[in-house]
């Protein structure tokens, strides 16, 4: 499917004298191009590794809890409670080091000096949180594990926090409410993107047992636990060990009434992205392909349908043209790779006209950056993200089958046309 300068002018000319057909053709392909790729890139964006989460790739978590009634069919789930947060999920092999954690931000009111009160995510992390994610301290010092484990009364909070909260970005020492209760600010950390969901926040505040909210025999919580693994640690293993540990602690809750009820955990970063999935249930990944496959292929189907009945359109014009190629020995064939690489080309052009509307669209509302254009050329990974050569490659993949699905039949029928008819002009198919 080569294209010699002849054809392209060929193209543009066929292009230019039909402006309804040439745009809705190309605005049809732009915006199939962007839906898929804002779909597949918001997807890439939430399991891609950047700063503070520099270690999804090597992270697991243990989030939720069901715990059964023996004797009954009912049963209570939630986030975990420390006490089995920490039997479960405490020292597992291949683990380098956990972190107990929200994993879901709260809402909060908090206040500083300016006596302006703000909404803000909260989030009660532990010491090992601080080295599992790569957070940019800006000032001050995290809190460490004597502090937290004596429930003291001390907060980390985000640049925005400081400038809101204080009109100042050096508050070491402040003393901010939340919810009003004081805390003292000891550190002040660079704002982070929301696509960070597990470390993003702008108020930090310590977890400890005391400080954790349990109910039902303690098995239930606020908690959740995020693993960094040691390098090349196996997950089913890893799985097959917390299995194991829950088996344990059925033993334990025996006498009491209650069995706790496995979930497959702990979850990677795609699985905890996607969700999909309660704390009274396994996550369905078999589903979760389907529902994708069945999106992607809506995606590209119903763009194609119009986009080949638009080739139709252009081509009837020009069927004496095809006529008197094929009279002066042109092949089908060669009539149908032409008429194919010519639809890729407009199928490129579409292409990357979305692609970049899909680049603006995420820059501006997927939360990639916090302060203003300018940070995208900064340290912000953001189009060091976007532009990851897999997502051009599939970019052109979806051009590729865009292209194919859109002309192939209209190329089939412009190649079966009579070819006296077709030079008279009289071919109407």
């Amino acid at each position: 499917m080569t294209m010699n300068s002849n054809k392209l002018r060929q193209l543009v000319y066929d292009l230019r004298h039909q402006p309804v057909v040439t745009w809705i053709t190309l605005t049809g392909t732009a915006l199939s191009v962007f839906l898929m790729m804002t779909v597949i890139s918001m997807e890439q964006l939430y399991t891609m590794p950047f700063a503070p989460e520099s270690n999804r790739p090597r992270l697991l978590f243990g989030q939720n809890m069901e715990v059964g009634f023996i004797g009954s069919q009912g049963s209570s789930s939630s986030a975990l409670g420390y006490s089995p947060a920490e039997k479960l999920y405490r020292r597992l092999p291949g683990v380098e080091m956990e972190a107990m954690f929200q994993i879901e931000s709260q809402n909060a009111e908090a206040e500083g000096s300016t006596g302006r009160p703000y909404e803000v995510k909260c989030r009660r992390v532990d010491h090992n949180f601080w080295k599992i994610y790569d957070h940019t301290l800006l000032e001050g010092r995290y809190f460490d594990s004597i502090e937290c484990a004596a429930g003291t009364r001390m907060a980390v909070i985000s640049q925005e926090m400081a400038r809101n909260l204080f009109n100042n970005e050096n508050v070491i020492g402040f003393e901010v409410l939340v919810g009003y209760v004081p805390y003292k600010v000891v550190g002040v950390v660079k704002n982070t993107s929301a696509l960070a969901r597990q470390a993003s926040g702008d108020i930090f505040l310590p977890m400890s047992q005391a400080t954790a909210s349990s109910y039902q025999h303690g098995m239930l919580g606020n908690v959740s636990v995020v693993m960094l693994l040691e390098d090349g640690a196996d997950k089913e293993k890893i799985r097959n060990e917390v299995k194991a540990r829950y088996a344990t602690l059925a033993t334990e809750l025996a006498d009491q009434g209650m069995v706790p009820i496995y979930h497959e955990q702990p979850y990677d970063v795609g699985t905890v992205s996607r969700g999909g999935y309660g704390s009274n249930n396994s996550p369905d990944d078999s589903g979760y392909k389907r529902e994708r496959m069945i999106t992607y292929l809506i995606l590209l189907l119903l763009p194609a349908i119009n986009l080949s009945s638009m080739l139709h359109s252009r081509i009837r014009r020009r069927v004496s043209e095809f006529g008197i190629r094929r009279a002066f020995g042109c092949t089908r064939a060669r009539l149908m790779g032409d008429i194919i690489s010519e639809n890729f080309v407009v199928t490129v052009l579409g292409a990357l006209v979305g692609w970049l509307c899909s680049l603006v669209f995420l820059m501006s509302y997927s939360g990639l950056y916090q302060n203003g254009w300018g940070d995208i050329i900064g340290d912000t990974p953001a189009l060091t993200m976007l532009l990851d050569w897999r997502l051009l490659l599939m970019l052109l993949g979806v051009c590729f089958i865009l292209n194919i699905i859109s002309a192939s039949l209209p190329a089939w029928l412009a190649s079966r046309v009579n070819t006296v008819e077709a030079i008279n002009g009289r071919h109407t198919k």
